[in-house]
C-alpha cells in the first residue's frame, strides 16, 4: 500500500468534476467540493457536506474518503467497503477513515479534509457515509486533474493512452471480513493520525468490525470473530 500521506499530498487540480451521487438511503446525501484552485506545494481543503434525516441526528454515522487513480476506475464503487479495498489494493489510499459526522439539528453537516499537493496526476476521490455496520447510506465523488506548480516547468505531454479497463478488486468485489477490515483500518489510522486521535480512530474501527461480527455470527462463531477483530487491530500496533 502506498503511504497515504504521500498520496494525499499529491492532490492538486486546475479542473475537476463533482457529480452529485444519488442518495443510497432516504434523507441521506453527500457531496464533495474544491472551493479554491489547487497548486502543488500549497495547502488545499476539500469540503465534504451532507444531510441526514433530522430524526436520525442522535444516532452515530461515519464519513470516509478514499483516493483511487483514475487509471484504475473512472467512477466510485457504491459500497464503502469496496471503495476502501479498491483504494488500498491498487496503490491508492484511505485519506479519511471513520470520521464522526456531527450534524446540526436539521441534519446538515460539513467536514473539511486538508491536504498539501506535491505532485501532478489524476485522482478520483470517493466519499461515503456509513452506519457503522455494513450499510452505505450516501456516496459522492470528485475527480481532480492534477497540474504542476506555476514555477515548475510543465512536463511534455504524453501520448494519448488507451482507455483503461476498470480494475476488479483483488477479492472479486466481496465485502471484507470483519477481521480484515479491522486490520486494514487500524493500519490506516496509525499512518494518518497520531497519539489520542489514532487510538480513537482504531477504537471506532474495532466497534464497526464488532458490529459486523454480530450481524454475521452467533454463539462460538461470534466469539471467534470478535477475537479475530482484536488480533487484527493489534497486529500493527
Amino acid at each position: 500500500m502506498r503511504h497515504p500521506a504521500r498520496l494525499a499530498a499529491a492532490l492538486a487540480a486546475v479542473a475537476f468534476t463533482a457529480p452529485a451521487a444519488p442518495a443510497l438511503a432516504d434523507g441521506f446525501s453527500l457531496s464533495l467540493a474544491q472551493p479554491a484552485e489547487a497548486v502543488v506545494g500549497r495547502p488545499l481543503v476539500i469540503q465534504a457536506s451532507g444531510t441526514m434525516p433530522p430524526e436520525n441526528v442522535g444516532f452515530p454515522y461515519w464519513f470516509s474518503l478514499d483516493a483511487i487513480s483514475t487509471i484504475v476506475t473512472p467512477s466510485c464503487p457504491a459500497d464503502h467497503f469496496v471503495g476502501m479495498q479498491l483504494a488500498t489494493g491498487t496503490g491508492g489510499a484511505i485519506v479519511t477513515l471513520a470520521q464522526p459526522e456531527t450534524p446540526d439539528p436539521s441534519g446538515r453537516f460539513t467536514i473539511p479534509v486538508g491536504v498539501t499537493p506535491s505532485a501532478p496526476g489524476s485522482l478520483l476521490l470517493c466519499a461515503y457515509t456509513d452506519n457503522g455496520a455494513a450499510g452505505t447510506l450516501a456516496a459522492a465523488s470528485l475527480t481532480l486533474n492534477i497540474a504542476p506548480a506555476p514555477s515548475s516547468a510543465a512536463p511534455a505531454p504524453a501520448a494519448p493512452a488507451s482507455p483503461a479497463k476498470p480494475a476488479t478488486p483483488a477479492n472479486g468485489g466481496r465485502v471484507p471480513t470483519p477481521q480484515s477490515y479491522a486490520r486494514q483500518g487500524a493500519i490506516s489510522c496509525r499512518l494518518l493520525l497520531a497519539g489520542a486521535k489514532a487510538r480513537s480512530c482504531v477504537r471506532s474501527i474495532v466497534h464497526k468490525a464488532n458490529a459486523r461480527c454480530r450481524r454475521l455470527h452467533s454463539g462460538r462463531e461470534l466469539t471467534r470473530c470478535l477475537r479475530a477483530v482484536r488480533r487484527g487491530a493489534k497486529a500493527h500496533a
